[in-house]
């Protein structure tokens, strides 16, 4: 069993360079120069953070000090439990075994060495009633972050439309107007951009050299061991080389190549195009979990842009609460709409071999007057006037019109999604049955999830198959070395966050399912680069 990355005194000399400056790069880093080793950080684009700095930022670091403080008391053997229920597709056990060991004593770690503080949130396991599942403790929030002015200018900024928020006020649907115009006037710092915030003044504390707008070229390799990168100006940066460079999403040549959806909607940063998977696999790496990435349900906004690139966004609450209902393009509902955005994001993907087609895509989240009433979609709040990407009709067979599908089968579903909202219940689907269900809904109600649709006029936002990120890449050991197609190690490389292959298969245990798994491993690499 694998806890704490056991770190020896780094080598005489020892030099190490990670590539790409997430969250898995950020703690390399940071256990690399806490172990010695003269470190190097190198981010393609203008600013530190990608797309850790454009989530939540909550981390899933099970069997933490702060669960059991919360009143969710929490053991490594039960988060082992719940883990091995969730083991579908390509799962390394011992990854998984080492992560579970590692988790808690990683919580504590970054608080103990950086300015970072964390909160245990009452947020469900997305699978919460199987054994060894917890209803709260395991996902960590970020306390709000007040940088320096010299980290506050390379930490990638939050989107335009993002206000200084946390994640837990997010899920609440509590808005403090005086709280986050203070936080906005102090340049204070939440959610992801507070996690890559804190860690990054960390970094520089110990004085790794952070360098953005440096994007590598390739790998350099003495025989068959990484002995380092050449940039893409032709100057060479030498030491053990780790690759923390984020998914592949964003390169459509490579997602057609691996995904089972050809065109995943992409919600994170313009950085993610698969150059660490590309130097990987130039170095023999052995491959796992090429065909999975951490998908969601997504919506487009006209215009919207990062960096010149498309920017969708993750539909997370507006699925859960009263008064609303998803439908595929034939107007039917195909899942519990309030479950976790991987699932329903992974059901998107579903063929129809008669029509060789994805019925799913794109799909509609439907809603009534009484929900656009009281609660926001996407960035539209209640009470504003309706943007053209929102469809709007009188009744649902003008609905069924505007967005293509059939009047009678729309009605139809309606109907019988209403007979069961009356009365509390999803005899199809069973939504709002689970307590993480409940939690994502409108808990000021007794029925957070359910209300029948028949409050003129009614509404459709189109929903797309979407990713926050690819998790397949070079298989690693428990210390992010990365492994050889043909047995053993790739001498120098290593690899952590979505630039490696995820230990956990298909699953998505519960928020911050990408974070935490990405500090645990991050930790472990840095750490054995610079110990050799």
């Amino acid at each position: 069993m694998h806890g704490a990355p056991v770190i020896g005194e780094a080598v005489a000399g020892r030099a190490v360079v990670v590539v790409g400056s997430g969250v898995a790069g950020l703690s390399a880093a940071l256990a690399a120069a806490e172990a010695g080793a003269a470190v190097t950080l190198l981010e393609s684009t203008s600013t530190v953070g990608g797309t850790t700095a454009l989530s939540g930022g909550v981390a899933w670091l099970p069997a933490n000090d702060l669960a059991a403080a919360a009143g969710f008391p929490d053991t490594p053997e039960d988060a082992r439990t719940y883990l091995r229920g969730l083991a579908l597709g390509d799962v390394d056990e011992e990854l998984v075994d080492t992560f579970v060991a590692g988790a808690g004593d990683t919580a504590s770690w970054v608080q103990r060495v950086t300015e970072h503080g964390w909160v245990a949130l009452g947020y469900p396991d997305y699978h919460c009633g199987l054994p060894g599942g917890r209803e709260g403790g395991r996902s960590l929030e970020p306390l709000p972050f007040t940088p320096t002015a010299d980290v506050a200018a390379r930490v990638r900024p939050a989107l335009s439309w993002r206000l200084p928020m946390t994640q837990h006020e997010i899920i609440a649907n509590t808005l403090n107007r005086d709280v986050l115009t203070r936080r906005r006037d102090e340049g204070v710092l939440t959610m992801g951009a507070a996690v890559v915030g804190s860690l990054l003044a960390a970094v520089l504390r110990l004085g790794v050299d952070v360098r953005v707008e440096t994007p590598v070229a390739s790998l350099r390799r003495d025989g068959e061991r990484v002995v380092g990168v050449t940039l893409d100006s032709g100057e060479a940066v030498d030491g053990a080389v780790v690759l923390c460079t984020g998914g592949f999403e964003r390169d459509p040549s490579l997602a057609r190549a691996f995904l089972r959806h050809p065109s995943p909607a992409p919600t994170g940063a313009p950085g993610a195009t698969g150059g660490g998977l590309r130097m990987a696999m130039g170095a023999g790496a052995a491959l796992g979990n090429m065909s999975e990435a951490w998908w969601c349900p997504a919506m487009a906004i006209p215009g919207e842009e990062i960096e010149g690139k498309p920017l969708h966004r993750l539909l997370l609450a507006e699925r859960a609460r009263p008064g609303s209902i998803m439908v595929d393009g034939r107007g039917q509902r195909f899942a519990n709409e309030a479950q976790n955005y991987n699932d329903v994001g992974r059901s998107l993907h579903d063929f129809d071999p008669g029509a060789f087609a994805f019925p799913r895509d794109p799909s509609w989240l439907i809603v009534d007057n009484g929900y656009r009433a009281a609660y926001p979609l996407g960035p539209l709040l209640p009470g504003e006037p309706d943007p053209d990407w929102l469809v709007r009709a009188d009744s649902v067979e003008e609905l069924a019109s505007a967005i293509d599908v059939e009047a009678d089968r729309l009605v139809a579903t309606v109907s019988a999604f209403n007979a069961g909202a009356i009365v509390g219940e999803d005899p199809a689907f069973g939504r709002g049955r689970s307590a993480y269900d409940r939690f994502v809904g409108d808990r000021r109600l007794d029925q957070p999830n359910l209300r029948p649709l028949t409050q003129s006029p009614f509404f459709a936002v189109r929903v797309l198959p979407g990713t926050l990120g690819t998790k397949g890449g070079p298989r690693t050991d428990v210390d992010g070395r990365v492994r050889h197609v043909e047995g053993g190690v790739v001498e120098g490389l290593f690899a952590a966050g979505n630039a490696a292959a995820s230990p956990l298969g298909m699953a998505y245990p519960g928020a911050g399912g990408t974070i935490g798994p990405a500090l645990v491993f991050g930790r472990r690499a840095g750490a054995c680069a610079a110990s050799g």
